[in-house]
């Protein structure tokens, strides 16, 4: 709940070409929505970091809305094919069973998927592939999830439609929270590397594309 002192301000956000504001943006945000991320590399999430953390916010603004005190979480999930998991309880995405290792089937990724009742997905922005799912997890899927995103590990999806920023100080401790959450090995060290150049500037700026449901399953 440490993420509660963002706002809406702290985001700048461009759709389509154009500003707008966290609160339109978020309009019709309810404290009752569930996220979910697809994560096929433990810190990838972190490329998605600036949305996640805007609809975060959007959680405790409806809180806020209500009155200034609460102690709330919002249902946000990970889905991370590889063990351990990383923790992103940082990004308010806790307690830790929110965290979810998933295998690469896709069926049982939309099982759990569905089973946690996700209304916004984001996916990795790799190659389409057609995937098996059955007709009951399909319809479950098209029922319940309304918005669909594809993302980067890198925090550039491209072509994309939606671009958000924010201060790198504001973030970069939750980011090496993430990396930080595993044992580390030559590999985590660069990666950390990596974010510590990316989030050395005044500013994250990480890009998004908006995605219809089938193309986000073909990602998952």
């Amino acid at each position: 709940m440490h993420s509660s002192t963002l706002r809406g301000t702290d985001f700048n956000i461009t759709r389509d070409g154009e500003a707008i504001s966290h609160g339109d943006i978020f309009s019709s945000f309810r404290d009752t929505d569930r996220l979910g991320i697809l994560v096929p590399h433990r810190f990838d999430g972190i490329g998605a970091m600036t949305l996640i953390m805007a609809y975060v916010t959007a959680f405790y603004d409806r809180y806020r809305e209500r009155g200034p005190e609460f102690y709330a979480y919002p249902d946000f999930f990970t889905f991370q094919r590889e063990a351990p998991c990383a923790d992103y309880g940082m990004f308010d995405i806790w307690p830790n069973h929110k965290n979810v290792q998933v295998p690469g089937d896709a069926q049982q990724t939309a099982e759990a998927i569905t089973g946690r009742g996700v209304n916004v997905l984001l996916v990795p922005d790799t190659g389409a592939r057609e995937v098996e799912i059955s007709a009951v997890e399909r319809e479950s899927l098209r029922r319940n999830v309304q918005h669909c995103f594809a993302y980067s590990g890198t925090g550039t999806a491209s072509p994309s439609d939606l671009v958000i920023e924010c201060r790198s100080e504001l973030l970069r401790s939750y980011a090496l929270s993430v990396l930080d959450s595993v044992p580390a090995d030559g590999s985590v060290l660069e990666q950390r590397r990596q974010w510590e150049a990316r989030l050395a500037g005044e500013t994250l700026r990480q890009t998004f594309r908006k995605l219809d449901l089938e193309d986000a399953l073909r990602r998952i």
